[in-house]
């Protein structure tokens, strides 16, 4: 390794090529960091002579010089601040064209042959960067004045280079003068570390460059260490085959740096292959991911063709890319419940389906056992804590040769805080829970009415609101109190929030406070409404403690139905 200080100037004026290697992220920085860059210019444009403006390290594999062609050196990292100084140069270079700002200090000729192009080369040999291959036409078009013919450019790029135009123009208008720019890069200073790709070991240095993990996602760093150390063309074959199409599986934030659904996905791909049911720290999974590598003796290819499996079954879960019309409406269940502890078993049992162990019927039977699992014990309130666990080692429990009641049993054996709640208990939660403020109200609701239709509704998409029978503010209405009885205020203080006196309308404002007759018989009221959840409201006379009982026992009949308790 050789390392030192250097400048902007001296690191590109000559005939060599940085070339961004197929698996580093595209272009990321935002107006923020560049904005940054931009003040920390002008401030260095009025530095003395001998004073610089440091802006971090350069990484880069040496890989030689090919018979005439330039020097290639492979960026390991720094890629993100030289790609937005070469844009920056390149605004410069279109505006100074554009107003023939030319100067003894900044020409068009020195701004190319010294920053942007190896004037002496041909085709790619000619461009000093060329980024990866989602960025590069963008990027050379770009500095080639033929951004136009680009179909779908790549966003960042464009965006900072409009960012650094629109500055330029301003801090003309304001009587700046464009060789402070200029002056300003030519004292921007560096650490060039150039690595020998026979002796020196990129990965632990580029780690060691990164180890607060800040300015890298967990999903940076999990790329670079599977493709970093392989032959250019081995990195573009596994690039191609597996790690692209995981990048287009996840979508556009896969890399950013906050916590995303990848790094969950490394988490729960992880937790299915310990033999334990460990579950890493959500920030570690990438030194969780090295260690089980190691440990295992992984070959890249296979982790990641591994990888890639597990992937596409996560993202028909959890990202809703399921063909499968009938499953896809048991994954939309599991987004309602919003239970992610559940994935490591349910990757598990679609890759038993997927290759075939598993039959559609038996998986549907499993899932749907999973789903009242879920939903019994959020209803009955017993904490969560356990469930991480639970389903971290639940496969272990399978029978291949008997599948689904090997996980029935395992269910229905759990006790104590692991129980699956029985309908008694269910029932007896249900008298007097308060539905209201309960955080899958809806989904209950929804469910319920759904029980009925072949036309399902959606209560986050459908115009329809939770509506309390007996209103929630009673203090000053005489016909309410009169109906409750007696005791209205402890009636009204112990079923509110019920199941019993809940339903769902679209006429919540209309309803409001009015009286039962009111609610029953007015133009919007329940008479009149075409919600199967309704009816049993519009036949009722009165409404009091017996009639909300009433109407909670039909209701749980109902859910026990839906959310069943399982058999074997």
């Amino acid at each position: 390794m050789q390392a030192g200080e250097t400048t902007l100037n001296k690191l590109l004026n000559t005939s060599r090529q940085f070339i961004v290697p197929i698996f580093q992220r595209n272009y990321s920085w935002q107006k923020s960091q560049y904005e940054q860059l931009w003040f920390d210019i002008l401030r260095a444009s009025k530095f003395k002579e001998k004073q610089n403006h440091f802006i971090g390290s350069i990484v880069y594999i040496d890989m030689g010089t090919p018979a005439g062609r330039p020097q290639q050196l492979l960026l390991i990292d720094g890629q993100q601040r030289l790609t937005t100084i070469s844009i920056l140069l390149c605004a410069i270079k279109d505006y100074v064209q554009k107003f023939n700002l030319e100067t003894k200090l900044i020409n068009l000729a020195k701004i190319k042959n010294q920053f942007l192009y190896n004037s002496d080369e041909i085709d790619e040999d000619r461009y000093k960067l060329l980024l990866n291959v989602q960025d590069k036409e963008t990027y050379i078009k770009l500095i080639d004045n033929t951004i136009f013919t680009v179909n779908k450019p790549a966003t960042n790029i464009i965006k900072c280079y409009e960012f650094f135009y629109e500055h330029i123009e301003d801090f003309i208008k304001q009587d700046g003068q464009i060789d402070e720019i200029y002056a300003g890069i030519f004292k921007l200073s560096l650490v060039s570390i150039s690595l020998d790709k026979d002796s020196d070991n990129p990965q632990m240095i580029f780690e060691s460059m990164n180890s607060t993990g800040k300015d890298l996602s967990q999903t940076d760093l999990l790329r670079n260490y599977l493709l970093m150390d392989l032959t250019p063309e081995k990195q573009t074959r596994l690039y191609k085959t597996y790690w692209k199409p995981m990048e287009e599986l996840f979508g556009e934030d896969i890399y950013k740096n906050d916590v995303n659904k990848f790094d969950y996905f490394i988490r729960d791909f992880l937790t299915l292959k310990s033999d334990t049911g460990y579950i890493c720290k959500i920030n570690n999974v990438y030194e969780n991911f090295k260690r089980y590598y190691l440990d295992n003796n992984c070959e890249k290819f296979a982790v990641l063709r591994d990888l890639f499996t597990y992937a596409k079954y996560y993202a028909c879960i959890d990202l809703l890319q399921e063909k499968d019309d009938e499953l896809k409406l048991y994954w939309q269940e599991f987004k309602k419940l919003d239970s992610h502890v559940v994935y490591p078993f349910l990757l598990k049992l679609y890759d038993d389906y997927s290759r075939q162990i598993l039959i559609k019927e038996d998986f549907k039977k499993i899932l749907q056992v999973v789903i009242s699992y879920l939903w019994r014990r959020a209803i009955c309130e017993i904490p969560t804590n356990s469930l991480s666990k639970t389903f971290a080692t639940l496969y272990q429990s399978v029978d291949k040769d008997d599948y689904v009641n090997s996980v029935i049993k395992a269910f229905v054996f759990k006790s104590s805080y692991k129980r699956f709640p029985s309908d008694y208990e269910v029932r007896e939660k249900l008298q007097t829970k308060d539905i209201y403020h309960f955080r899958l109200r809806k989904y209950l609701l929804e469910a319920l009415e759904n029980y009925y239709h072949k036309e399902p509704i959606d209560l986050n998409t459908a115009n329809y609101t939770i509506e309390h029978i007996m209103p929630q503010n009673i203090e000053h209405n005489l016909l309410w109190q009169q109906m409750l009885g007696e005791d209205w205020q402890e009636v009204h203080s112990l079923y509110l929030h019920t199941l019993g006196n809940l339903t769902i309308t679209g006429y919540n404002a209309e309803m409001s406070n009015k009286s039962f007759v009111e609610k029953v018989n007015g133009e919007s009221g329940f008479k009149h409404s075409h919600l199967k959840l309704n009816e049993s409201i519009a036949q009722c006379d009165v409404w009091n403690k017996k009639a909300i009982q009433r109407r909670t026992n039909i209701l749980t009949d109902i859910i026990l139905k839906i959310w069943k308790y399982p058999e074997f």
